[in-house]
């Protein structure tokens, strides 16, 4: 399907509610599209004007937080992690993307404790961790391109500032729930991928040959 902002904006409103269909999606923005110029488009969320935490030099907790009560995501699911999609579109070409994943520093990781979420659907406070929780993020940001430095499509892990693995192109929202949910989520008992609406659009190749000599992720 040709990209564009309201395919876009229909493929994220559409994961959005089948994971509230799931009971795995316990609040959520839908997408806002925004025109920033002619045939220039933003396709983010009613909180993303308060983004401004994850700039500080703070340390997550206090990141987590200032997202959470800006309501500042996409998702916020059951166990509290926090989801971001926002895509930055002109004439009908992706310029931008920024695709994040906060993990809730005080709630028990789904997996752990999967029966207890979708039995009760209660917030357990933590007793005790054996994971630390640390943001991940799915960038396409081409304007600042330095072959292997900078790779156009990257994942940062973590706060490192110069953590950025390449990645064969931009992610779709499509894969990039099914990432969350296929490494995060899915269990044994609890399916939460074979009925995903399926993806709507796609993006090109956007890798260096340098890139692809190193260690680096391929995307559908």
């Amino acid at each position: 399907m040709k990209l564009s902002p309201a395919n876009l904006g229909i493929e994220i409103d559409g994961l959005i509610s089948h994971l509230i269909s799931m009971g795995i999606c316990d609040d959520q923005n839908f997408t806002s599209i925004k025109e920033i110029s002619k045939n220039k488009f933003e396709i983010t969320f009613g909180g993303s004007n308060n983004l401004s935490a994850i700039f500080d030099d703070i340390d997550y907790v206090q990141i987590y937080q200032g997202l959470k009560e800006n309501k500042s995501y996409n998702m916020k699911l059951i166990d509290g992690a926090l989801v971001q999609l926002m895509y930055s579109i002109e004439n009908n070409e992706l310029i931008k993307h920024r695709l994040a994943f906060y993990p809730s520093p005080e709630l028990l990781a789904f997996q752990d404790s999967a029966d207890a979420y979708i039995q009760d659907d209660l917030y357990v406070d933590i007793v005790g961790r054996r994971i630390i929780p640390f943001p991940l993020r799915f960038d396409f940001d081409p304007n600042n391109h330095i072959d292997i430095i900078h790779p156009k499509s990257h994942l940062t892990l973590g706060d490192a500032k110069n953590c950025r693995i390449p990645l064969s192109a931009p992610v779709t929202p499509y894969w990039f729930i099914e990432f969350i949910l296929r490494n995060f989520y899915q269990t044994e008992k609890y399916d939460f991928i074979s009925k995903l609406p399926k993806q709507k659009v796609a993006f090109s190749t956007t890798i260096t040959d340098n890139e692809k000599n190193i260690i680096h992720m391929v995307t559908p």
